[in-house]
C-alpha cells in the first residue's frame, strides 16, 4: 500500500514538473528549472499573487522571468477570473502573455487572437489614461457599462477591466524586476 501511494505521488509530482515545463519551454526553448521570489500583489489587500518564477537554462543560468496571476477584474459580479502568465526577457522586458483557460470579454466572451495582440500592445505602450485611475469602474460608464470614450484607445473592446488589471500587474512586475540586481 505505502509503495503504491509512493508512487502515484511520484507520479503527480513528475506531471506537474512536465506540465511546467512544457509551459515555460513554450516561451524559452532552453528552460530547465525555476526558482521563486517573493512580489508584492499591487491589487489584493489579501495577496495571493505574490510569486516571480526566475527562469533557468540546464547550467542555472538566469534566461527570463514569468508571473503567474489568478484574480479578478474588479467588478465584484458575475465576471470569471483574470488567469494569465506574464513572460519577461533575461534583461528584464516584457516579451509575451499567456491564458490557458482564455480571457474573456464583456459576456463572458473570449478573446480572439487580435484581441491577444491589442492586449500585448496595450502592455507595451503601457496607456497614461491608466495612471490615476483607482478602480476598474471609472473605466466605464455605470448605466450602459460601456467603456468610457477616453478609455476606448487604450483598452480591448468590451475587455477594459481585464485591460486594466493586466496591465497594472505587468507594470508592477516590471519595476519590481527594475529593482533586481541581477
Amino acid at each position: 500500500m505505502k509503495l503504491i501511494l509512493l508512487l502515484l505521488l511520484s507520479v503527480s509530482c513528475y506531471s506537474k514538473d512536465s506540465e511546467v515545463k512544457s509551459k515555460f519551454s513554450k516561451v524559452f526553448e532552453n528552460f530547465h528549472s525555476h526558482s521563486e521570489v517573493s512580489i508584492p500583489d499591487p491589487i489584493s489587500d489579501k495577496p495571493v499573487n505574490t510569486k516571480l518564477l526566475i527562469l533557468k537554462d540546464i547550467k542555472k543560468n538566469i534566461i527570463g522571468y514569468a508571473r503567474e496571476i489568478k484574480t479578478s477584474t474588479g467588478c465584484n459580479s458575475e465576471c470569471l477570473p483574470v488567469i494569465f502568465t506574464l513572460y519577461y526577457s533575461k534583461d528584464k522586458s516584457f516579451l509575451n502573455l499567456s491564458s490557458k483557460p482564455g480571457l474573456t470579454k464583456k459576456n463572458h466572451v473570449s478573446f480572439t487572437s487580435e484581441d491577444y495582440f491589442r492586449l500585448k500592445s496595450i502592455l507595451i505602450k503601457n496607456p497614461k489614461s491608466f495612471k490615476n485611475i483607482k478602480h476598474p469602474y471609472e473605466l466605464v460608464d455605470m448605466v450602459s457599462g460601456a467603456t468610457k470614450s477616453d478609455y476606448i484607445p487604450d483598452v480591448v473592446e468590451k475587455a477594459a477591466y481585464t485591460s486594466l488589471r493586466v496591465n497594472t500587474y505587468n507594470q508592477q512586475t516590471l519595476k519590481y524586476l527594475s529593482s533586481l540586481g541581477q
